[in-house]
């Protein structure tokens, strides 16, 4: 069999999810990094311009969801899916909501900001983890590639407030959901534990985090990142990383962005 190959970006937080299911089920894995000019080998690959992307026994699978799925029919153990049918279900009814609500809003809720008070900084962290040879071809673009980012990830100026509102429900609902527990669903670490920490993990900035940012954020960022980890929910989702994110699965150098 060949080894798994995984497209990714350092920073995304779906990726983070990927890789995390990977290094999870101590699945051997190449990782290769792709640049700001992933969209076209994306579109070749699935038919979808996202990121990641796992070989997996010479199927291209995109979307950390199905990308899941497809660990757990041929990786079954350690199990991410509960065995409850119905505990199954919640599982991953809470996967889908964080990917849909808490992953967008917080992306949203960072970039706004940056993209209109700081664009350098912006794009030193959108880069994070690349070679510096992604931040100096995206530099010259100016305001080309905000207003791209923007139109790719249906980000608006205007929706700010509105999208730290979906961030505070959404740590709201990991508070509801646990009531207490250790775990959002039964007594043992599942998908939707996964998907919320890693959602987020480039918040968090954990220790155990793989690619962690080399910039400093600007004071208002870090303001409302403070505000943020006050929260019980990013504190437990800190802890869900400190329990259950263990070091890379990865057999090779990662590769260079492309």
């Amino acid at each position: 069999m060949d080894t798994p190959l995984l497209w990714h970006i350092p920073l995304s937080h779906y990726s983070e999810k990927a890789r995390w299911a990977l290094d999870y089920k101590r699945i051997a894995h190449h990782r290769q990094l792709l640049g700001p000019n992933y969209l076209i080998r994306a579109w070749r690959a699935t038919g979808r311009g996202t990121l990641p992307i796992l070989f997996l026994d010479g199927r291209a699978i995109g979307d950390s969801t199905h990308i899941i799925a497809a660990l757990e029919e041929r990786y079954p153990e350690p199990p991410l899916y509960p065995g409850d049918a119905a505990a199954r279900q919640r599982a991953l009814a809470l996967e889908d909501y964080f990917d849909e609500q808490l992953g967008p809003a917080l992306r949203a809720a960072i970039v706004t900001p940056l993209f209109r008070h700081d664009q350098d900084v912006a794009l030193r962290v959108l880069t994070t983890g690349m070679p510096d040879k992604a931040y100096q071809t995206l530099r010259p673009l100016g305001r080309t590639f905000p207003a791209y980012y923007r139109f790719r990830h249906k980000i608006r100026d205007a929706k700010l407030e509105a999208d730290r509102a979906t961030v505070n429900a959404a740590l709201d609902r990991i508070e509801q959901e646990r009531q207490g527990r250790a775990y959002l669903v039964g007594d043992a670490f599942t998908v939707a534990d996964l998907t919320a920490a890693a959602m987020l993990g480039a918040l968090l900035q954990p220790p155990e985090i793989q690619y962690p940012l080399r910039v400093e954020l600007p004071p208002y960022l870090q303001d409302y990142r403070a505000a943020l980890l006050r929260h019980p929910a990013t504190q437990w989702a800190a802890g869900i990383y400190r329990l259950h994110r263990g070091g890379s699965a990865a057999v090779s150098r990662r590769l260079a962005a492309r």
